[in-house]
């Protein structure tokens, strides 16, 4: 079974193989089978039970926090590094940043620099 879809008039051309011009159009389940490739799907598989028993996620849907973890101000830690990486993309001018004109030479000299000393100054509380 060749991994492209066979059209209903199989000839000739650019998606399809030379030697099909005999062989029927693809049914509806193997047009599914070749639009959805399997390396994707187990990789999501795979991502997906790493992450369940990481975080040992139950039946219910509940997980129980990354262990090694307890009572670590993961939430500050995460909005800091989202805006830092933000203001290193901004630095370091992006595609996004470039076409819609964002970008200034002074602002990205200083905007990484001073948030990165700045962000020192947050402390979690115990």
């Amino acid at each position: 079974m060749p991994r492209l879809v066979i059209p209903e008039h199989a000839g000739v051309g650019r998606f399809a193989a030379k030697t099909v011009t005999d062989v029927p159009k693809d049914e509806y389940k193997d047009r599914l089978v070749k639009y959805i490739p399997a390396e994707s799907v187990a990789l999501y598989t795979f991502t997906d039970k790493l992450l369940i028993g990481y975080y040992g996620i139950d039946g219910s849907g509940v997980a129980r926090g990354a262990p090694g973890l307890p009572n670590q101000p993961w939430k500050m830690h995460a909005g800091i590094s989202t805006l830092a990486f933000c203001f290193w993309v901004y630095t370091l001018g992006g595609s996004l940043i470039l076409i819609h004109h964002w970008y200034h030479v002074v602002l990205a000299a200083l905007a990484a620099p001073v948030f990165t000393f700045v962000a020192g100054w947050f402390e979690p509380r115990a």
